[in-house]
């Protein structure tokens, strides 16, 4: 078998493609193959992907209609035969012993994450580094990654080895009705499983912010979508909670991004021009709010912004024409700034 299957999602990104592919030719680890998956390009992307795969037998192809990263990594999930799941992004970049940086960890134990650092590289080429020690979180320890790590905001899906074995017998994969986060839900997910986090020091994957792309983490989905990010992530928290033995105080910054970041772009979607709804069924939205999620939100916002604060209190209060009012100004002096 296979010691480790690299899934890429590809969908237009003739500009990068070559070189990504070619870092991952010249991997000093050898017992690899790569699943491009080409989600509907429309550009040459879907033509360089053909080209690796004939010159290299290790570079496998899968072409299908559009339908978003998520779908094509979980194509990729169903494709590979690797013990090791490894991901990358078209446009980003690996160092030649990325792969077995990684794999040098593997132990015979299987419910086990690792996770290494990356650098981001930013549009006019300063490096920002994200570097780990290397050091095995068992499950006493795992509380740390959150606390002190904070790891449910390095749910990126580079720099990790994901087992196979447990993807498979779980049938792990990315939730296709989310548009973001969703990349941070699987890795949660999969840690659910897990008993160990073996993070491991050095920086091998090059992660590009490019100029003029939007990213799907600064655009706003309609709110059932938002909202389900918000409740999936919640459920996934809770449930490491749990398995864990998380205490409260190493889970407060967790909270704080539901609380602030999730359920702020959950509300924010109501109003943004491209997925407003109308007044009376964002209402009837914000009536549907329970005491007990506003009482969760008001918990854990100290670190939140004043309007995301101020938001909750109108909810808690029943003001909910004053909220609508409110975020509707909101909405409009965003578009302003814009």
């Amino acid at each position: 078998m296979t010691k480790v299957s690299v899934i890429i999602p590809v969908y237009n990104v003739v500009p990068f493609l070559n070189e990504c592919l070619r870092s991952i030719q010249v991997q000093t680890f050898s017992d690899y193959e790569v699943w491009l998956i080409d989600d509907g390009s429309t550009d040459n992307s879907s033509l360089i992907c053909d080209e690796f795969a004939a010159r290299d037998k290790r570079f496998h192809v899968v072409h299908k209609q559009n339908g978003g990263v998520s779908s094509a990594r979980n194509i990729g999930l169903d494709k590979a035969a690797g013990e090791w799941i490894c991901f990358v992004d078209a446009d980003d970049t690996v160092e030649s012993n990325y792969l077995s940086a990684l794999y040098r960890w593997v132990t015979p134990r299987k419910d086990l994450l690792i996770i290494q650092g990356f650098n981001t590289i930013l549009p006019d080429n300063r490096r920002v580094a994200k570097d780990f020690v290397t050091h095995l979180y068992e499950a006493s320890e795992v509380y740390k990654t959150f606390h002190d790590l904070h790891i449910n905001r390095c749910g990126f899906p580079f720099g990790k080895l994901y087992n196979a074995e447990i993807i498979r017998q779980h049938h792990l994969r990315f939730v296709e009705s989310i548009h973001y986060a969703e990349d941070v839900m699987f890795m949660l997910t999969y840690l659910t499983h897990c008993s160990a986090i073996q993070t491991v020091e050095g920086m091998n994957y090059n992660y590009y912010v490019r100029e003029n792309i939007l990213s799907l983490s600064k655009r706003i989905f309609v709110f059932e979508s938002e909202y389900a990010c918000y409740q999936l992530y919640l459920e996934r928290i809770e449930e490491l909670k749990q398995r864990f033995n998380l205490p409260e105080t190493s889970l407060w910054k967790v909270y704080n991004v539901i609380s602030e970041y999730l359920i702020r772009r959950s509300i924010g979607a109501l109003y943004r021009k491209q997925t407003r709804k109308p007044k009376q069924e964002r209402l009837v939205i914000l009536k549907s709010l329970t005491p007990a999620q506003l009482d969760f939100l008001h918990t854990y916002y100290k670190e939140c912004s004043w309007f995301h604060k101020l938001t909750v209190w109108l909810l808690q209060k029943h003001y909910y024409y004053l909220c609508d009012v409110f975020n509707c100004l909101i909405a409009q002096g965003r578009s302003i700034v814009k």
